[in-house]
């Protein structure tokens, strides 16, 4: 995941990590790998440091996060400050460190979490949300060159000044994301965050839970200490109410195939059919509740002529479909 081989053999003994807490130790990661002395060997300790632990990718992600957000903040905006006085037991000019101590680590941790976890971080007025109609699809293009497809009836929030981040609070995306190991993309569910790896990944949100399934690169969710990595071809399924992540295969090529109108599906209920089917055509369409938990493994292709669609539904899902102003439904 962190394939980067690099290191700094600047800066003093008492800054190895593990000698404070993990956000200590993310701060001064982030400060070290910014200076223009982090060489391969610097960055070889961080791989290993970020490997050891998932908590500790997160803080670093925390870190990353809230310093672009207060850069982005103070961009434009000059402080001055005078040099102090050095005392007689200060070091040499020149041989300064870039810190003052534990001290300082600790107030840094202080402010950047503060900052982070405040709901208002992601509450900006950069913050932007876009919704889409049941039946409508839109694609919004990201400065990184990232791509996120909408299906319809979703609902999606992100920041145009911090555009790793996105919180899915409805329906379903395609996220097609240009990696940066420095800055991972973070989409909010709701139900944990999802982690990029380089990818293209498709999520789902409904009344029933969470999906994702990963058609290329990797993804690691992580609904709170325990994190798990999706590869290619492997989907987790997470029931509303609940915490048990399923995880199971997917052929890689259906991941996203709502955007060329084919809706794959591997003993799903009929319920949530139902539920995509209105999303993709903008008409409502219900099941009966009889019918509701029945179950359904295969691929239906999406005809916008509605009449001929729910006829061969009537065949390949063994209902009856009927139709009404309220748009269609499927019984017995």
């Amino acid at each position: 995941m962190w394939k980067s081989t690099r290191r700094n053999v600047n800066g003093p003994k008492e800054l190895m990590m593990g000698t404070g807490s993990i956000t200590d130790d993310a701060i001064a990661w982030h400060v070290r790998l910014q200076g223009p002395a982090a060489d391969g060997a610097l960055w070889a300790e961080f791989t290993a440091w970020m490997e050891a632990d998932s908590a500790h990718a997160d803080a670093y992600d925390a870190v990353a996060m809230a310093d672009e957000h207060l850069s982005d903040e103070l961009a434009g905006t000059e402080t001055v400050i005078e040099p102090l006085s050095p005392a007689s037991n200060d070091n040499e000019p020149g041989a300064l460190p870039w810190y003052r101590g534990r001290a300082f680590l600790a107030i840094a941790a202080s402010l950047v979490l503060a900052l982070f976890l405040s709901p208002a971080f992601f509450r900006s007025p950069g913050m932007e949300t876009i919704t889409t109609l049941p039946g409508e699809t839109r694609e919004i293009a990201l400065a990184d060159g990232s791509k996120i497809a909408l299906n319809g009836g979703t609902t999606i929030a992100f920041d145009r000044k911090a555009e790793r981040f996105a919180r899915l609070e409805s329906g379903e995306a395609i996220f097609t994301i240009k990696h940066d190991s420095a800055r991972p993309f973070v989409v909010d569910t709701g139900d944990g965050t999802l982690r990029d790896v380089g990818t293209i990944f498709n999520v789902r949100q409904s009344a029933d839970g969470l999906e994702v399934a990963v058609s290329e690169g990797s993804v690691q969710y992580q609904p709170g200490s325990d994190a798990v990595t999706l590869t290619p071809g492997k989907q987790l399924r997470v029931r509303r109410g609940t915490k048990k992540v399923l995880v199971s295969a997917v052929d890689p090529a259906t991941v996203g195939g709502w955007q060329q109108g084919r809706l794959s599906y591997r003993d799903a209920p009929l319920a949530t059919i139902a539920v995509d089917l209105s999303r993709s055509l903008g008409t409502s369409v219900t099941i009966s509740p009889d019918l509701a938990g029945r179950r359904f493994s295969g691929v239906i292709r999406v005809d916008r002529d509605e009449a001929r669609l729910f006829r061969q539904l009537e065949s390949l899902l063994g209902v009856r479909a009927r139709h009404s102003a309220k748009g269609w439904q499927l019984t017995r």
